[in-house]
């Protein structure tokens, strides 16, 4: 079965479990926007439907959604996500809040017109009514559009909670290639962290034998050369190298739901910029667009690895410590929840790398991955794309904290919690700044 013939389908893997896509449909054409009715009506039947949508995605795609649904004779409402304190909204409970406030009936359909703020909001919205969602994405930005997470903030944290998954993602090729090119550079950044996600995926199935699913880490293999061998035609909005990048992000975002663990496309690199986040909303200041973030995350991590690697018989011991309140302040009790349980789990971690015979296993799931810093950097410079600290407008402070502190928000075990483990970290952060960022 070919990647897009899984649309709809439940099928059983070669990894024993039986696997369901429930996205449906994607139409990526120069008309796409003319085919949302009928897309609708095809899928769901609705007659009802509301557009979300925030001020610059609406003057851009949204006004011309809602003008198509009237003419099919459906009653289309829209609610326009305000800006927050003049910088574009965000996805957390308090803008998930008022966004059900402003919906004064339930539609029988909503469709997001947006990149991942927009989509997300519209996706927990439509999963708390228990309605479905279609997308309209205008910008190759980020994975999320056919997963069924939604990450958004809750008093402060970085979360990921499930959600619903759009039965349909219909998109006009020249929105997407004329979308804001950060946006499209955070889309990379995103793509690149791959081969380090997915080795930590991989690691935590010999760690601690969790559910690993080889179809889901092949998603996009046939995907990647167009992009990754072929940088500078993102920059210079080449329409192949778009629609990769954004059927890549697509798929990346179907092997999350299909394997039901967003591990496929998030490991440690990802930590790095969701702490960058949280501490930005704690210190009141702006940070980069997440996969940005997760581009440089990526540099620094894929150089833990190859430290790794070169490491043939490290020292292992359980490097653990308490939340650090100082750092985190007013979220440290939520991440304390997280941290707790990663003690309990470096143990574990120990436990099993001392094992005889069990780091060269290691070693083998990290060469396989063929992890390259400085490959990694290059494709993102050549994108023009960030790949330096001051790319990401952070301060070297901030971004060495973060990488001290990142392993303790969430629980799951990445590179950064193996690097702990065999001594490379702390003592190596400040020698791979200097060295890649």
């Amino acid at each position: 079965m070919s990647v897009p013939d899984l649309l709809g389908k439940t099928f059983r893997c070669e990894c024993g479990r039986e696997h369901s896509v429930p996205l449906r449909e994607i139409v990526y054409r120069h008309d796409a926007v003319v085919t949302v009715p009928g897309v609708l009506a095809r899928h769901t039947g609705a007659q009802t439907v509301t557009v979300v949508a925030d001020a610059r995605t609406y003057r851009a795609v949204g006004r011309e959604v809602i003008g198509c649904l009237r003419a099919a004779g459906m009653t289309a409402s829209v609610r326009v996500v305000p800006d927050c304190d003049r910088e574009p909204p965000v996805c957390d409970d308090r803008t998930r809040d008022a966004l059900r406030e402003a919906i004064d009936y339930v539609p029988e359909a909503f469709i997001a017109v947006g990149s991942g703020v927009v989509n997300d909001l519209t996706k927990w919205v439509a999963t708390d009514l228990s309605r479905p969602y279609m997308v309209v994405p205008t910008a190759a930005s980020m994975n999320g559009y056919s997963s069924r997470n939604i990450a958004p903030s809750i008093d402060g944290v970085k979360r990921v909670i499930p959600g619903t998954v759009p039965f349909a993602i219909v998109a006009d090729p020249a929105v997407i290639a004329g979308a804001p090119y950060r946006l499209t550079a955070s889309g990379l950044g995103d793509l690149v962290a791959k081969p380090v996600s997915m080795t930590d995926w991989r690691i935590n199935h010999l760690l601690f034998d969790e559910y690993y699913c080889p179809l889901c880490a092949e998603l996009i293999r046939d995907l990647e050369p167009a992009y990754l061998d072929n940088p500078a035609g993102l920059v210079q909005r080449d329409p192949g190298t778009i629609e990769a990048v954004f059927s890549a992000l697509i798929w990346s975002g179907v092997s999350m739901t299909v394997a039901g663990t967003s591990k496929p496309a998030s490991g440690g690199e990802h930590l790095i910029s969701h702490t960058l986040d949280m501490t930005a909303h704690v210190l009141r200041i702006p940070h980069d667009y997440h996969g940005r973030q997760v581009g440089v995350g990526t540099i620094f991590a894929a150089a833990l690895y190859e430290r790794l690697l070169a490491s043939e018989r490290p020292v292992f011991a359980v490097r653990t410590e308490p939340t650090d309140v100082g750092y985190w302040r007013d979220l440290s009790g939520a991440v304390e929840e997280h941290n707790a349980g990663k003690r309990d789990q470096a143990q574990r971690a120990v436990d099993r790398l001392c094992v005889p015979g069990v780091w060269d296993q290691v070693r083998e799931i990290m060469r396989a991955g063929d992890i390259s810093a400085r490959r990694v950097k290059a494709c993102l410079r050549d994108a023009d794309c960030a790949h330096t600290i001051d790319g990401i407008g952070c301060t070297r402070e901030r971004f060495v904290d973060a990488v001290l502190h990142c392993h303790q928000m969430r629980e799951r075990f990445t590179v950064i919690d193996l690097s702990r483990a065999a001594g490379i970290l702390p003592g190596a952060v400040h020698d791979i700044v200097d060295e890649l960022l």
